[in-house]
């Protein structure tokens, strides 16, 4: 993907535009053309971008999305769930495994004394 076209779907996952992004970064939104044209931010204006998207500078680069983002959600509540996951920063993401994780380990330790009672 080019860097127009992973800027615009970033903002796509996190509910915003490219023209919004740059009118932030750069005070107009005039610019917002030239990247979809092929032109590049310079390096603070990218180093913005990234911090209002909650993302890395490279992420702009990537030439594929990861395999998961191909996994269609079977019901709205897993829509819900992905939805939020891909708007939250690298960060907050891992906080959010952690909790998953824990939540796994509870249900799974809930499950084995049931069966030991039995």
């Amino acid at each position: 993907m080019t860097f127009a076209e992973n800027l615009n779907r970033l903002c796509r996952e996190r509910g915003t535009s490219l023209t919004a992004i740059v009118k932030q970064v750069k005070g107009s939104s005039s610019f917002t053309t030239a990247i979809n044209k092929g032109s590049l931010p310079k390096e603070d204006e990218m180093i913005k971008m990234a911090e209002l998207l909650h993302c890395l500078v490279a992420d702009f680069f990537m030439d594929d999305k990861p395999a998961l983002s191909h996994i269609e959600p079977q019901d709205e509540d897993e829509e819900d769930i992905l939805r939020i996951y891909r708007s939250l920063s690298r960060r907050a993401k891992h906080e959010f495994m952690t909790m998953i994780y824990r939540f796994e380990s509870q249900r799974k330790s809930e499950k084995d004394g049931e069966h030991s009672t039995l």
